[in-house]
């Protein structure tokens, strides 16, 4: 039995998890109480307290490692719910572990696959290539010289993450009473996500499909490259897939070298998550460089399907309503899109109105890198931070989470390989599709 998992270790986990809670909860109590002008606190004081919380549980997250690496990364993004230097801290977790000891690696692949290691494999490199949160990958060789990428999942890993999520379950529910933002729908998504990640088989169907729907798109399956699958040496706990060589798409040096223009590779790897998110309504969560290979041959190679994501086509009419509100920059119909979708009730209306206006207005509309930088960012949060804490009846629907999640990474790669290019003109032509399809309503 794995040190981590041991039942006096999973106690111990819960319990400095539940220390976590209290923290956070005291930390509120304090907000609240300075709000009602009971127990003053400066402005600075009590940013530098969020910040040191927000500090404990990724230093936290990094020691226990499990499902709490994948939970603050996700908490990250959600802005809506945590103060700025909160998600900026978690922001800063990173999906990079020390490895387990290989003869656990090789244990679990001889227990879920009912072979050992050296009859699966002609080699097997005993070096991990990466190790994450929730497993480990390996290279190896099969029986014909093909070169394969062994994932394997940490023994023991479900009860840990079982104990995070507990401890995640308990935390949201208490605070759930105080936010605008429906976080049992927040948690059923980070749960859905987690399980997901721990399920290989899942990921490897993930893959397929995704390979499928960007063959529709010519030119983007002749510039895009998606691991085959080894399904006879595949299982829940262990996926083997063909290897893809190369250097990660922001190793511009690497791929000046080679003659190989960054810009471009960025053009085309947002196409392929363009035609993901916008198209298909089943898209990869998680398009950041380390999961954006280059091949020899210059294709993108797109890795680690783990997290990902299906949205229904109420939410996607939803998605098209507010994104054509948002491309035109008309608050009303931005506004009736949460309306229409339920997301809010009439009484809210006018305070998602008025955060419209605000993001809509010219200095804030389609910035580019260059032009975003000169702008106060701490002055434009705490003002959207005021609008948003107006709206009292807010619901995210299924999947939208996810969906924010993968659209976020990947403007924010497409600014950083591309620099001075605007977001609308990098996203344009798809979103113009994606508004084009379909103009009927579907039921609520």
């Amino acid at each position: 039995m794995d040190r981590q998992t041991t039942p006096w270790a999973l106690a111990r986990r819960f319990s400095v998890l539940l220390g976590l809670i209290v923290r956070a909860a005291w930390i509120y109590l304090r907000m609240v109480l300075d709000a009602r002008g009971r127990w003053r606190i400066e402005p600075a004081h009590l940013v530098e307290i969020e910040r040191r919380f927000a500090a404990l549980f990724a230093a936290t997250a990094m020691r226990f490692k499990g499902g709490l690496i994948k939970i603050g990364q996700v908490a990250s993004l959600r802005v809506d719910l945590f103060p700025e230097e909160v998600s900026d801290e978690l922001a800063r977790l990173q999906d990079r572990v020390a490895p387990h000891p290989v003869a656990e690696i090789e244990r679990q692949i001889e227990a879920t696959l009912g072979r050992p290691v050296d009859e699966l494999f002609r080699a097997f490199d005993r070096e991990p290539l990466a190790a994450a949160s929730l497993g480990q990958v390996h290279t190896a060789v099969v029986e014909d010289g093909e070169k394969v990428a062994v994932k394997v999942l940490y023994p023991g890993v479900e009860k840990s993450v079982a104990v995070d999520l507990a401890a995640l379950r308990l935390g949201l529910w208490l605070f759930d009473f105080v936010t605008v933002a429906d976080l049992g729908q927040v948690f059923r998504e980070i749960e859905e996500s987690i399980e997901g990640e721990m399920d290989y088989e899942r990921e490897g169907r993930a893959a397929e499909e995704v390979a499928r729907n960007l063959a529709r798109d010519v030119l983007v399956a002749e510039r895009v490259r998606i691991p085959r699958i080894h399904w006879d040496r595949t299982s829940t706990r262990v996926l083997t897939m063909e290897f893809i060589p190369g250097e990660k798409i922001n190793e511009r040096e690497a791929l000046a070298a080679r003659g190989i223009d960054v810009a471009d590779l960025a053009t085309w790897a947002t196409r392929a998550f363009l035609h993901m998110i916008f198209r298909d309504g089943f898209f990869h969560c998680d398009p950041h460089p380390g999961n954006l290979l280059v091949d020899p041959d210059g294709r993108i190679g797109i890795i680690d399907f783990g997290m990902h994501k299906r949205v229904t086509p109420e939410v996607m009419h939803m998605l098209r309503e507010n994104i054509a509100a948002t491309a035109t920059r008309d608050p009303e119909r931005y506004a009736r899109s949460f309306l229409d979708a339920g997301m809010i009730e009439e009484r809210d209306l006018a305070a998602v109105l008025e955060i419209a206006r605000l993001q809509f207005s010219d200095e804030y509309w389609n910035l580019t890198p260059k032009e975003l930088g000169r702008i106060d960012i701490p002055e434009y949060v705490g003002r959207m931070r005021k609008h948003i804490a107006a709206v009292r009846t807010f619901r995210l629907p299924e999947g939208l989470v996810m969906w924010s999640r993968a659209l976020t990474l990947l403007l924010g790669l497409a600014t950083e390989l591309a620099p001075g290019v605007r977001p609308l003109d990098i996203v344009g032509p798809y979103v113009f599709a994606f508004l084009q399809e379909g103009t009927a309503t579907p039921a609520r």
